[in-house]
Formats: C-alpha cells, structure tokens, sequence
C-alpha cells in the first residue's frame, strides 16, 4: 500500500503551478472551519510568580513566555510591565534575562517605559541596544535622538552601533540628521554596507539635498561601480525630471545591482520610462532586472510587447515565468490582442523547453483555446511530470468530448502502471496528479465508460492518501446523479465509516464518499450519514450535512468556529482536582 500523504511533501508540491486547480473540491464547496485560540484566565500569574523568583532560567522563561504569549494573541497581559520593569532594575541580572525582559516589554508596546529602557541601554550590551533602540525609534522617543546623530559624526563609534543609530534615524525619519548621512554615504573610506544604510535612511527621510548628492555620485568616476549604487538608492523616493535623467543615466551601467534599482524606481515613478530599456532588460542575468523588463512590456501592451515576453514562460525562475503567463492573460483581455497572445503562446507551446510548455498550456487552456487540445493529449506523456499533469489539467479546462478516449487511453495506461506497480517512484506523483485530472475531467463531461476503471479506486488499496482515489469516487457520483446504485452506495459507506482501523481513511475520500451518496440519493445509507454529520464542521461532516439536506430536505446547523485551548505553557495550571487520600 503506497501512502501519498508522506511522499507529498511541501517541496514536491511546490514544483506544480498553484493555479492548478481541483473541480471537485469546488463542486460543491464547503467553508473552511475556523479556530480560535483561548487562554487559561490562571496563566498569568504563574508567569509573575516565576518571573518574581530568584532563579535566572526561571526570570527569563516567564519573560519569553509573556512575550511568546502575546505575540499568540494573548490579550491582558499589560499588567506584567511593572513586575517586568522591577525585574529589569534587579542588581547582577543576568544578561539572558535582560534581554529576556526588555523584549517582553518591547513585544508589549510598553511606551511609558521608553525612559527607563532608554537609560538602561544607555551602557547595557549591544544585544540590548538592537531590542531597545528600535522600539524606542518606533515609539518617536525624542531623547534618544540626540544619542543617535551624535553617533553619525563620532568616529569612535563601532559599526554596529552606527548601523543600528541610521536604522533609528530612518525609522523617526529625522530631517536633521541628513547632512550627517549624506557626508557618510559620501565618504569613500567607509565601509559600503554603512554607506548604503545611509542613503537608504537619507531617501526615506527624503531632503532636498539628495538630487544633488545623488548626481555628485553618478558622475563620479573614482568609487564606481559602488556610487552608481549610492545615487540610485538616494533617489528611491525621488520622481521629479531632474531625478529621472539621474535614474536613467545609472540604468545602464555596468553595476547590475545599481541598474537594478534605478530601474525599479523608473517603473514605479512611470513604467514608461522604462520602454526603452526593456528589450535589455529582459536579456539581464538578475531576475529582478528581467522582471523589470517584463513588467514594462506587458504596460505598453502591444504586439511587439507580446512577442518579447512569449519568450520568457520558459524563464529558469518559476515566480517570474508565472507572473509572465498572468501577464499574457490580462492583455488577451484587450480584444485587439487575443489573438496575438494566442498565436505567440502556440508557438511557445509548439516547442519542447518544458517550463514554456507549462505556463504555455496555462494560458491557451485557460482563454479557452479549443485548437490546442490535439497538443495537449500530445503532452500527456512528456517526460516532465510539470507539463504532464497540466496538460491533463488543460484538456479537463478545455472540455473537448473529441479528446476522451485518448484521455481515457492514457488513464488506462497510468492504472495499469499502477496496478503493477511498474512506474517509477520519482513520478508517483505526477502519476497520481495527472489521474486526477483525468477523472475529473470524465466525471464534469459524464464520460460513462470510464466509470468501471474509475471504480478501481474506491478500495483503499491503490494510491492511498493521493488524490486519484477522491477523484474517482466524486467522478462517480457526477456519473450516477439521481441514479442509485445500492452496492456502489454500501461501499462507499463503509469508506465514509472506516475512521477507526490501523489505517483510517483519509479524508478526502470520506467526504467524496459522503457527496457520492448524496448525488444518487441513496437513502439506505442514511443512517451513516447521520452518524457522521456530527463531525461538522469538519469537510467530510460538512459533507454529510450536503447529502442529507440533498436527500430528505433537513438541514443541520453548525458553527464553523472552533476553540483550541493552548497548553503547551513552560508552566500551566494543575487543574487536577481527583481526591487524594488524605481528602
């Protein structure tokens, strides 16, 4: 028995288009069951009391877990400051509990303690000054402005320290500390990731030297290809003419990085500023400057913009290629383009580079384009497991009744290979996947004769845990709606009951076969659908409640909220109330 549940790991899941979807989860669909998280009311205090002890490890997990518990949604714990505060001022604290501590006291918001941290930190570890310090920016501290800039000009100050002290000033967005942060950015004997954090603050602030400053640096010959990266991030929040001639003048540098982001501040100031530079772009070895060049063609929508881009559903990066296909779908969305989008995507799809071949099959499946189907049963054998479930997916979307039996072959080919257990275990997956949307596809266009094969599925034997088996059985019921079949109906009963043995069944195939019934109005097996209505607002109880209200007409009422009560505490209340024997 193969169990799909372990092999489907997130990673082998990722390799497929999110896009990829399932008919038989939305046909019918059922709300997701929602779950709220509630605290035991005695927590609290167990937390103060150890909080309150002499033993460090002790201080510091109730602080980590006063923090932990908020950031959970825990609500009432501002009461904590002050024995956090009497904590923090204890002499000869440990620094894991200090550190403990002010976190806690950052994670609650606690703006009334900024000066008592403040001062704290003021000699405290640089570990504490990268807790505090920030929240006392987010906080608009004031005093700890001055600390700040004086650290800017101070050439004693580590680099850390400096770092963290442009980080604040960004963060407050401090206008007179930018004459600071610009001589730092200007100061070729500092170190480049200092220079950087500088003029990152210096453009979010945004003063009106930075044009200035910005220009200095892009004509500087000495200190390249770093100052074309310095007068790029200067001009992140700049949009004026003069800004825009600096921005294109750094596009095209020999810096890719620099490029780079003046050509996503282009885009974002007018991707039309970009038309010239996307032909290029699009060439580029940095993803991101492709996706510039991507983003630019698809805003000037046209047919040269759509050739340029067909090219790039083949890119080796799979969120860019994605965003490409979604690209070529919302400008086949302009009637004048269609056609071209449809006629470079074919081409695309005529090739054999299997990443084009996919997003290929997604967008002419997805604009309905019936004349690629004889492609597409084509594609249902390539060697990429990618293309060959979405080619299944893209026959099920275009509904073609001319391409069932080759669908149906290649369904009985993929059984077999599976009965024999011939197949090779890297493309279980795709094997299962593939059946899936095959089944589906026969269940939405009433392809009866598929229904014997599709009945090989019902037993938890083949593919167990995959998703074939509650294809098959939901394909069933859509062959057998209003029609009953007694046997058929016991079976899948029993599916829908095996939630005790050595191996319950899985859940999707219970609800399937909970819907099943339901289509064929199978009162004989009403009775187990009562028993397992219960589970609502689980799906397969969801389910049940579907199929009863289908065949008797009753309705049961749920709640699709759930309460989970957390107690994986360090320390949780002894709620254990059984006599003892002194009692």
């Amino acid at each position: 028995m193969i169990s799909l549940a372990v092999m489907l790991t997130s990673s082998v899941a990722a390799a497929y288009d999110g896009r990829i979807d399932d008919i038989m989860y939305q046909d019918p669909a059922f709300p997701e069951a929602t779950t709220q998280v509630e605290f035991a009311d005695n927590l609290k205090p167990l937390w103060l009391l150890a909080l309150a002890r002499p033993e460090a490890e002790l201080q510091r997990m109730a602080a980590d877990t006063i923090a932990l518990a908020r950031r959970s949604g825990m609500t009432g714990l501002e009461d904590t400051v002050d024995e956090l505060l009497a904590t923090l001022r204890q002499d000869q604290l440990e620094p894991s509990v200090q550190r403990a501590v002010a976190n806690a006291l950052v994670t609650l918001d606690a703006k009334h303690t900024a000066k008592p941290l403040a001062e704290y930190t003021a000699t405290a570890s640089l570990e504490m000054a990268n807790i505090v310090e920030p929240a006392l920016a987010r906080w608009n501290y004031e005093p700890a402005r001055s600390i700040w800039r004086q650290r800017l000009s101070d050439s004693e100050t580590e680099r850390a320290r400096l770092q963290l002290a442009i980080q604040c000033l960004w963060i407050v967005k401090d206008a007179d500390s930018v004459s600071a942060l610009l001589e730092i950015v200007k100061d070729v004997n500092a170190e480049v990731p200092v220079r950087l954090a500088a003029a990152r603050a210096s453009a979010e602030i945004n003063h009106g030297d930075l044009i200035a400053a910005a220009n200095g640096l892009a004509s500087a010959e000495r200190d390249q290809p770093t100052a074309s990266l310095l007068a790029a991030a200067l001009l992140t929040g700049q949009s004026g003419s003069e800004a825009v001639s600096i921005l294109k003048r750094l596009a095209v540098v020999d810096s890719v990085t620099a490029s780079g982001v003046a050509l996503r501040r282009l885009l974002e100031i007018d991707p039309a500023h970009v038309y010239e530079f996307s032909t290029s772009a699009i060439r580029s070895t940095d993803v991101n400057i492709r996706r510039v060049g991507c983003t630019a063609l698809a805003h000037r929508a046209d047919a040269d913009s759509i050739g340029q881009l067909a090219p790039l559903l083949d890119d080796a990066n799979p969120g860019l290629r994605r965003e490409v296909s979604d690209s070529m779908l919302r400008l086949a969305e302009q009637e004048s383009l269609r056609d071209v989008v449809i006629q470079a995507t074919t081409d695309i799809v005529s090739r054999d580079a299997w990443r084009g071949l996919e997003q290929g099959i997604i967008v002419l499946a997805t604009l309905d384009h019936e004349p690629a189907a004889p492609r597409l049963i084509e594609l249902l054998t390539h060697r990429r497991p990618e293309v060959a479930v979405t080619a299944a997916w893209g026959l099920r979307k275009l509904a073609v009744s001319d391409t069932l039996p080759a669908m149906f072959a290649q369904a009985e080919q993929q059984t077999k290979v599976v009965v024999d257990k011939t197949f090779d275990g890297r493309y279980l997956v795709a094997i299962d996947l593939q059946l899936s949307q095959l089944f589906q596809a026969f269940g939405e266009l009433g392809y009866g004769e598929a229904e014997s094969l599709m009945r090989k599925f019902i037993p938890k034997t083949l593919l167990y845990g995959g998703a074939t088996r509650p294809a098959a059985v939901w394909a069933i019921g859509k062959l057998n709606e209003g029609k009953v079949d007694e046997e058929l109906a016991k079976v899948l009963a029993e599916r829908l009951a095996d939630v005790l043995s050595m191996m319950p069944e899985v859940e999707s195939v219970r609800r399937m076969s909970a819907i099943c019934i339901g289509r064929m109005k199978a009162e004989s097996q009403l009775k187990a659908i009562r028993q397992f209505v219960i589970e609502a607002p689980g799906i397969a109880g969801q389910a049940c409640a579907w199929s009863l209200e289908r065949m008797t007409g009753e309705i049961h009422e749920f709640s699709l909220e759930g309460v989970i009560r957390t107690a994986d505490w360090f320390l949780t209340p002894n709620d254990d109330n059984r006599p003892t024997e002194t009692d």
